[in-house]
């Protein structure tokens, strides 16, 4: 018997599929344009499974989006800081979750867009963080290729 998901399992399901493996993934940009697609797909699913009923579909879709935080906490806490290619495509999936949470910002069948906004702020300040840290290890083995002379 298949198993039926809930909405956050749905949600983090899609996540976690795209982020496992992630430095392994080719070719990438396409991988990347589907997860979006498919990200996109489930929570416009969620929004509009409820009929008329925005009020439901907007929790329902606030639920969704803290289980997308959620899982990708999860993802950036395992994140190998010494694997370049796999640090930097986990920042481009962040930008491109990001993007896609942005489009919902103007759905007016979102009351409550708190939650929303506020995930946007945590991948953001997320991404940033993550792409100080790959500027700072490529400046450190930059500087140690130029004292030895590489």
């Amino acid at each position: 018997m298949d198993r039926v998901y809930s909405i956050e399992d749905s949600v983090v399901s899609i996540v976690k599929d795209f982020f496992r493996d992630i430095d392994k993934r080719e070719p990438f940009y396409t991988e990347l344009t589907q997860y979006k697609f498919m990200l996109k797909s489930k929570l416009t699913q969620i929004l509009s499974q409820f009929g008329g009923d925005y009020e439901t579909g907007s929790k329902s879709f606030s639920s969704g989006v803290e289980a997308i935080w959620k899982a990708l906490e999860d993802v950036v806490n395992k994140v190998d800081l010494e694997k370049e290619k796999q640090l930097e495509r986990v920042i481009q999936a962040l930008d491109a979750t990001s993007q896609v949470l942005k489009e919902f910002l103007y759905d007016e069948r979102i009351k409550d867009k708190e939650t929303l906004s506020t995930l946007l702020g945590r991948i953001g300040e997320t991404t940033d963080r993550l792409s100080y840290e790959m500027r700072r290890r490529t400046n450190i083995l930059k500087r140690i290729k130029k004292l030895f002379g590489l």
